[in-house]
């Protein structure tokens, strides 16, 4: 797949390296695609990791935004083929339901979300302090570490988002079992 950016501030489709050390050990696609006044936001991605066995992890998340305000989305990750987290997210009226791996984990009605994490990829966070996540079901914090880096916590730990010309070219992900890079490929 190659990666096709007129001007990175225009891009819909980001295409990225997943590194870990020195080895390329997967890939990462985030899309948006925007159509009168919804945003659809896709992510994908594929790593596998050898130790003493190999771990392949897949993920795939979804979000549609109508009029700004989020009002759908799902996201999954499978090891080895085995879901190990789904999580949906849905208005049912004026309130949201977000239900991770089958149970309702929280319902609220306000305020709208009109900031999640795909956008992370696509835009700066500029002065937010929070962004939205269906994976945890809650609002992750966000932090400007410096001039277009921006620090994400979750409890699994905290990814650190670099950006050149509004767009996410770099992320490193810090967990307990170890590091890796999502590096945009140019």
């Amino acid at each position: 797949m190659s990666l096709i950016i007129a001007n990175k501030s225009l891009a819909q489709r980001l295409e990225y390296d997943v590194i870990k050390g020195d080895k390329n050990v997967g890939s990462m696609i985030a899309e948006k695609k925007v159509k009168g006044d919804s945003v659809f936001y896709f992510i994908e991605s594929e790593t596998t990791i050898k130790m003493l066995l190999t771990f392949k992890v897949h993920y795939t998340l979804e979000e549609l935004y109508v009029n700004g305000v989020l009002v759908s989305g799902s996201a999954e990750s499978t090891l080895n083929g085995n879901s190990r987290t789904k999580s949906k997210v849905w208005m049912e009226g004026k309130e949201y339901v977000v239900e991770v791996n089958g149970f309702e984990e929280l319902r609220f009605s306000e305020p709208s979300i009109s900031y999640s994490v795909p956008e992370l990829y696509f835009s700066e966070p500029g002065n937010k302090e929070e962004t939205f996540s269906q994976q945890f079901a809650e609002y992750l914090i966000i932090k400007k570490d410096e001039e277009h880096m921006f620090t994400l916590y979750s409890e699994d730990g905290k990814n650190t988002h670099t950006y050149e010309d509004g767009v996410c070219t770099y992320v490193k992900l810090n967990r307990t079992y170890a590091s890796f890079y999502f590096q945009l490929k140019q």
